[in-house]
């Protein structure tokens, strides 16, 4: 009986072996190449959106506080900015990019990777990245709009059935 068990071990050991190599190669550390072209892909579909982003939210104020604090030397702060301020941003938001390209890398092979960027150095992909920010924010008005006619309905079902059964809907 024990050499049984001991079999019927031995046997799900290596049937979990083989069912769990493949999934342990795919986590991997990525090739040198592959993070070289997910830095390069995080670079160009997030680097510039993010940077802005956040440049929005808390550079472009002070440098406006700035020149509304110091009239008349409007090109000295500009000048700062531009020499100082952004240099040094672009470096600090460098490990928040690479976590992005890491994040790339996990999930796309080199060949993989290769043809995003191939696809985003085309005519059809530079109008992507610039067109997308305003495509996002229409899309999310726009569902935001349509959603509450959508979900009434299928939400009402589900209350109706969840009534069927006998359950306490909460009300609010």
């Amino acid at each position: 009986m024990r050499k049984r068990i001991a079999a019927g071990v031995a046997g799900l050991c290596l049937v979990i072996m083989m069912v769990a190599a493949p999934a342990l190669a795919q986590v991997a550390a990525p090739t040198p190449k592959a993070l070289e072209l997910a830095r390069a892909l995080a670079d160009r579909v997030n680097a510039d959106d993010l940077m802005q982003q956040v440049l929005g939210a808390t550079v472009q104020p002070l440098t406006f506080n700035l020149k509304a604090a110091n009239p008349g030397r409007e090109a000295d702060v500009d000048s700062l900015f531009e020499h100082t301020l952004l240099p040094d941003f672009r470096k600090a938001m460098a490990p928040v990019i690479d976590a992005y390209a890491q994040a790339y890398a996990a999930r796309f092979t080199e060949a993989e990777l290769a043809a995003i960027l191939a696809f985003y150095d085309s005519p059809a992909g530079a109008k992507m990245l610039k067109e997308m920010p305003g495509v996002q924010q229409r899309g999310r008005a726009r569902a935001q709009a349509v959603l509450p006619q959508a979900l009434g309905p299928v939400l009402g079902n589900f209350v109706t059935a969840c009534k069927g059964k006998g359950l306490v809907v909460p009300q609010g």
